[in-house]
């Protein structure tokens, strides 16, 4: 596996991860506030990490 493959493997897989905390972003974020700030929290981290792996390919 070369360096492209791999950064479109982790890209991928943080994508998939992201959609999971998109897709139920309504159902947890109205338990408690802090859960609402730590599912937004990941869901900034996970946009910036894809962003910054986005840019080597």
């Amino acid at each position: 596996m070369n360096n492209d493959e791999g950064l479109k493997a982790r890209i991928e897989e943080l994508e998939q991860d992201l959609l999971f905390y998109l897709r139920y972003y309504h159902e947890l974020a109205p338990r408690s506030q802090r859960m609402k700030a730590v599912v937004e929290k990941e869901i900034e981290r996970l946009e910036e990490e894809i962003k910054e792996l986005s840019r080597f390919l």
